[in-house]
């Protein structure tokens, strides 16, 4: 580890689709962050988002308002285009920073000056670990422990395990909210605008572990994180986009040494796995009475 005492720029990109009054609350948290530029890219809401932003008179943040959604890994390459700091903050409109949160992560990444990111340890609002906030990346053998074995620790869901001391080397955290160093994202080319929604983050962190960077977790940095607010108007179609994601993920690092019958058991465990799910969905969004604003 090396320090390298500086205060570096930090620009905040914020994709926004349909986040309602949740991303008037983000933006109030960013201001109270060491956060020198913001920029909102909105993938074509359809809500009160936008309106939101005009009541309370943001005129210090940089808007993008797409016609239509291009995806999120597109719209946060949108944003990475326009951003000027040495540091990245990815933040979801769902998500608040708390206390001293951007100032940890911004600690974390500059005492280890070959990670290329820094992830928070997530919250709900009632302070219980949110899931993905420490994780391994996704293998054949990781993933079928993940849903053949949830409980046996092997898979790939870690955030379930005792909350970790200190800034720890991780192989994958959560995409949700992340601090990135901008010239190493920028070498590795952005986000893969192939993945509309969900996996995105895993294979930016698959790439970095490829080249050599170190992902961190850093528990002392909370943030709340609602979860789940911009694809509550069409959960399938978001399920089904992780489910893409997943495939793509898999075809992209891992096909090439399987083989026909492992990638065809995979083809049909993601599929298998999407149809299950499907419709205790379907049934939630039918009868459930939750707000889009809740």
């Amino acid at each position: 580890m090396d320090t390298v005492w500086h205060n570096p720029k930090i620009t905040a990109i914020v994709v926004n689709y349909n986040s309602g009054l949740w991303l008037a609350r983000c933006l109030t948290a960013l201001r109270k962050s060491p956060v020198d530029q913001v920029i909102v890219i909105d993938n074509g809401s359809s809500d009160q988002s936008m309106d939101c932003m005009q009541a309370k008179n943001y005129a210090n943040i940089s808007l993008v308002i797409n016609p239509h959604n291009p995806g999120y890994a597109s719209a946060c390459n949108q944003g990475l285009e326009m951003a000027t700091g040495e540091f990245v903050l990815f933040m979801n409109p769902d998500c608040e920073l708390l206390d001293n949160a951007l100032k940890s992560l911004t600690t974390a990444l500059q005492d280890n000056s070959q990670a290329i990111l820094a992830g928070p340890w997530i919250i709900n609002q009632q302070g219980k670990v949110q899931r993905a906030t420490l994780r391994r990346l996704p293998t054949f053998k990781t993933s079928m422990n993940e849903f053949l074995r949830p409980a046996s620790q092997h898979g790939v869901e870690l955030s379930d395990l005792v909350k970790p001391e200190g800034v720890q080397l991780a192989e994958a955290v959560s995409g949700a909210c992340m601090l990135v160093r901008c010239s190493m994202l920028r070498e590795l080319g952005g986000f893969d605008a192939q993945y509309r929604l969900h996996c995105e983050d895993l294979d930016l962190m698959q790439r970095a572990a490829l080249a050599g960077y170190a992902v961190l977790l850093v528990p002392d940095a909370l943030v709340i994180h609602q979860q789940g607010v911009s694809s509550r108007g069409r959960p399938l179609w978001v399920e089904w986009q992780k489910h893409r994601g997943m495939w793509r993920f898999y075809r992209k690092f891992e096909a090439a040494e399987n083989s026909i019958f492992k990638q065809a058991l995979v083809a049909i465990s993601i599929l298998g796995h999407y149809l299950l799910k499907a419709p205790v969905i379907w049934y939630q969004k039918r009868f459930s009475k939750v707000g889009v604003y809740d």
